[in-house]
């Protein structure tokens, strides 16, 4: 796969965290203006909270990190974590961190050699494009839980 051919689906990653998104939102402005408190609380029978929604992003964006870099090792943080304290500071953290892991997955998609793209990943039984469209569409599926569960809590 010709290298522009990446350009469209790192454009997607983008408009998913702050663009234009064919959703109509977009994670920053999903997330803009929420406090710790409400990041922290669940509603309803959901047994997560929009932190532990964000965690699980970042955890499964550098999930993909890793393996398009050739390291099938778990990231160095458990799934759905969150800190100890959670206060502002740390919810700041958190979304610091978020919008982190989203610069270094555009930085290794950017990097990405294309002619890999339908190689078998790290993990075999997954191709590099499959990986890659798997994250894109985890993200979009979670952004949609972070709009309904914000609108169940604000």
């Amino acid at each position: 796969m010709p290298v522009h051919e990446l350009t469209p689906v790192i454009r997607l990653f983008t408009d998913l965290q702050h663009g234009d998104c064919w959703i109509g939102t977009n994670f920053r402005e999903t997330l803009q203006g929420v406090p710790a408190a409400t990041a922290r609380a669940t509603a309803g029978n959901s047994p997560n909270s929009i932190w532990q929604l964000v965690f699980h992003v970042i955890y499964w964006r550098t999930t993909v990190i890793n393996r398009l870099s050739g390291n099938l090792n778990p990231p160095p943080f458990k799934d759905m974590s969150l800190p100890d304290t959670m206060d502002e500071e740390a919810w700041r953290r958190t979304l610091l961190d978020f919008e982190t892991t989203y610069h270094l997955l555009r930085s290794t998609l950017m990097h990405f050699n294309p002619e890999l793209l339908h190689q078998p990943s790290v993990k075999p039984e997954q191709t590099n494009y499959q990986l890659i469209m798997g994250c894109l569409q985890h993200d979009a599926y979670h952004l949609g839980q972070l709009v309904l569960l914000k609108r169940l809590l604000v």
